[in-house]
């Protein structure tokens, strides 16, 4: 067991293909495109490590945007600057809330930390591409499956959480009481903002 890091963004503003006015398009070169392993015989202290490299490649991209962090909810809107670079093609509805955007050459752009399992990956935390920024970031709820599935791991193996351990009551979105190990998501405030809507089957 181990954790990985995969990302995969824009290093500048690249230009719209969709413009006729350049002849530019984006290409290889403008991406940063990396993967870094953490081992440890104490899969806790891996898991420490890729979250210290996860906070560290988001320090260098805020000094990029001469801004500071606050909090993982604001991080996720901040830095669609390396992520989106706006070449998405909106097809409109009569309801403005059934809008939707089609954009390949995002869709895969993340920073994502992954648990690894006899070489199996799985998503637990991330900051990746997003359609619309005042929507839920429904690979948040992708995450959250990996969360329990990490801590059900850590379980089976008789792995250390001691003091990494949060509880979340999530019926009020459609799930339950979990326990899994804490991430920078707040995931009270998301069960909040979202109570009443079916999130979870």
């Amino acid at each position: 067991m181990h954790y990985q890091i995969e990302t995969k963004y824009w290093r500048r503003q690249v230009p719209n293909i969709h413009d006729e006015s350049h002849n530019e398009t984006p290409t290889k070169t403008d991406l940063v495109e990396t993967k870094n392993e953490f081992h440890h015989e104490l899969p806790i202290e891996a898991r420490k490590e890729a979250f210290q490299h996860f906070a560290s490649i988001l320090d260098v991209l805020y000094t990029g945007l001469h801004k500071t962090q606050t909090t993982d909810k604001q991080a996720r809107i901040d830095l669609q600057q390396y992520l989106d670079s706006g070449n998405g093609i909106e097809y409109l509805s009569k309801y403005p809330d059934k809008k939707y955007k089609i954009n390949s050459i995002d869709m895969y752009n993340r920073i994502e930390i992954y648990m690894v399992v006899n070489g199996v990956k799985t998503a637990i935390h991330g900051i990746r591409y997003l359609d619309y920024v005042d929507r839920l970031d429904y690979d948040l709820l992708e995450d959250l499956q990996g969360l329990v599935l990490e801590y059900n791991t850590y379980t089976k193996n008789n792995y250390s959480t001691a003091g990494y351990e949060t509880n979340v009551d999530f019926t009020t979105v459609g799930g339950k009481k979990e326990t899994f190990i804490k991430t920078p998501v707040n995931w009270n405030e998301l069960v909040s903002d979202y109570a009443g809507l079916e999130l979870i089957s």
